[in-house]
C-alpha cells in the first residue's frame, strides 16, 4: 500500500511550486520551499527569500466510509520574507496572495489536486508576524487540512 499522507504532501509541494512569476503570482517563493520548522531553517548558510515551509499541523480524526478512512491531515505552510527590509509589510502581502491563490480551489472541480491528492484543502486564516523575537524574517502563517483518504483493510 501506498502512503496516501506522503503523496498529499508531495501534491502540496508541487502546487506551491508553481508559485512564479511566469505562472502569474507575484513572488518566486515556489522555487525555494523547504520542509521543516523556520528556527532550523533560518539557520541555513544559503537562505534566500522568500522562500516558504512546510511543517506538521494539528491531524483532526476521520470519518469512516465504504472501505476507507475521509481524514484531516494538517500542515503548516509558512510564508518568509527578509525582514532587514523596510518593505517587508509589502513582501508578505505579496506572498499572502501568492499563497492564497495557489492553495485556494473554486468549489466543484473534482480532484483538483490531481489523483494521488488531497481530495480537499482547507485552509484556516491566515496570520502576519512582524520580524523580531531572534527572527530576522517577517512570516504569514497559513494552517491547512489536507482531506486524505486512507483505505482501510478492514471495519471497525
Amino acid at each position: 500500500m501506498t502512503n496516501p499522507i506522503k503523496q498529499a504532501d508531495q501534491a502540496l509541494v508541487d502546487r506551491l511550486g508553481r508559485i512564479t512569476p511566469a505562472n502569474g503570482y507575484l513572488t518566486d517563493a515556489g522555487t525555494r520551499i523547504k520542509e521543516g520548522w523556520l528556527s532550523d531553517l533560518m539557520q541555513s548558510d544559503d537562505l534566500v527569500f522568500p522562500f516558504i515551509a512546510k511543517q506538521p499541523g494539528l491531524y483532526v480524526p476521520g470519518s469512516w466510509g465504504p472501505g476507507a478512512v475521509l481524514t484531516r491531515v494538517g500542515r503548516r505552510i509558512v510564508g518568509a520574507v527578509d525582514g532587514s527590509r523596510d518593505d517587508y509589510l509589502e513582501q508578505l502581502e505579496e506572498l499572502y496572495c501568492d499563497l492564497v491563490a495557489c492553495l485556494q480551489v473554486p468549489e466543484g472541480i473534482p480532484n483538483p489536486w490531481g489523483p494521488k491528492g488531497p481530495r480537499q484543502v482547507t485552509l484556516e486564516p491566515g496570520q502576519m508576524f512582524p520580524p523580531g523575537e531572534g527572527l530576522a524574517a517577517g512570516t504569514v502563517l497559513f494552517p491547512l487540512q489536507l482531506h486524505i483518504h486512507i483505505n482501510a483493510g478492514r471495519t471497525p
